[in-house]
């Protein structure tokens, strides 16, 4: 039989396994009396039940979510600090290295390059024989500061008009045309060698024509210290130093075994032709700057 208040199957017995209820029909007042028993025995079925189910709203404490697990992972913020200043402290031991290696590198390169220098110094032709593709850089330096020793003669001798805006004009400009009459020179020694069919390496032939360029750079030097001194010495030195260039353009020339072959021209011809050349492209490149400077100087707007 199965009960009326907990629905236990119970058999046949007259009260209820599991809550003690009757079983039994009976009058109404037995009714009454299985009412109040059903009454009487549904808390403890409620606390029954209650205790075989999981409550689904029971409220989280804030205290119980913030707290961590025991298996749970906390992110350490500190280390995390800790590891990228320690990266940024190696970029910037990287970048101390690599700064130490260049200004060593350049300090390397300046104690050679005084070296070889003063060594050519004394003989210039006798070096130049002796120089290969490795010294090209030194040839490339030479020239550099014949280019920029030229500039800095030219906006000396014009700054002390007191002229303003010459740095275009005195320094920039002359830098451009002396680099320009000097790769130009090369571009001759290279071209003439081909039309004789010559053999030769480009960096020994930069290296040979750089080498005959250091008693320029002498010149120059002087150039600039004797400008506040006496103008017509200084003037005498920029001479001398672009006189040095045509030299080294011909003493490379003549190093080599020309007119070896039946060239299309004689190579007096074709040695001729570079000087005219290169004297064309010297006048015209000083003859526009000096016009330039000097049109500079009597322009209203020359000193805006």
């Amino acid at each position: 039989m199965k009960c009326p208040v907990c629905n236990h199957e119970n058999g046949n017995a007259s009260f209820c396994e599991r809550c003690g209820s009757n079983l039994t029909p009976s009058s109404p007042n037995a009714d009454t009396a299985q009412d109040q028993q059903s009454a009487a025995a549904e808390p403890e079925y409620t606390r029954w039940s209650s205790t075989q189910a999981t409550p689904s709203h029971t409220p989280i404490s804030s205290n119980t979510s913030s707290a961590p697990r025991p298996g749970q992972h906390t992110p350490d913020f500190s280390s995390t600090e800790g590891q990228s200043s320690s990266g940024d402290n190696n970029t910037n031991q990287w970048n101390n290295i690599v700064q130490n290696e260049k200004v060593q590198q350049a300090k390397e390169v300046s104690r050679q390059y005084l070296s070889y220098f003063l060594s050519v110094l004394t003989r210039p032709y006798q070096t130049m024989k002796t120089v290969g593709e490795q010294h090209s850089l030194n040839g490339w330096l030479t020239m550099a500061l014949i280019a920029i020793l030229s500039s800095t003669y030219f906006l000396i001798t014009f700054g002390r008009m007191e002229m303003d805006g010459l740095f275009i004009g005195g320094f920039i400009r002359p830098l451009l045309f002396t680099a320009i009459s000097l790769v130009a020179a090369i571009a001759l020694i290279y071209a003439i060698l081909k039309i004789e069919k010559i053999t030769f390496r480009p960096k020994t032939l930069v290296a040979q024509f750089g080498t005959l360029l250091v008693p320029a750079v002498v010149s120059l030097v002087l150039a600039n210290l004797f400008i506040v001194i006496s103008y017509s010495i200084a003037i005498f030195f920029l001479v001398v130093s672009y006189v040095i260039i045509f030299v080294s353009l011909n003493a490379v020339l003549f190093q080599y075994p020309l007119n070896r072959t039946k060239a299309a021209i004689d190579s007096m011809y074709s040695v001729l032709i570079a000087n005219v050349v290169l004297f064309y492209i010297l006048y015209r490149l000083l003859a526009t700057m000096i016009i330039g400077l000097i049109s500079l100087m009597f322009s209203p707007y020359g000193r805006m």
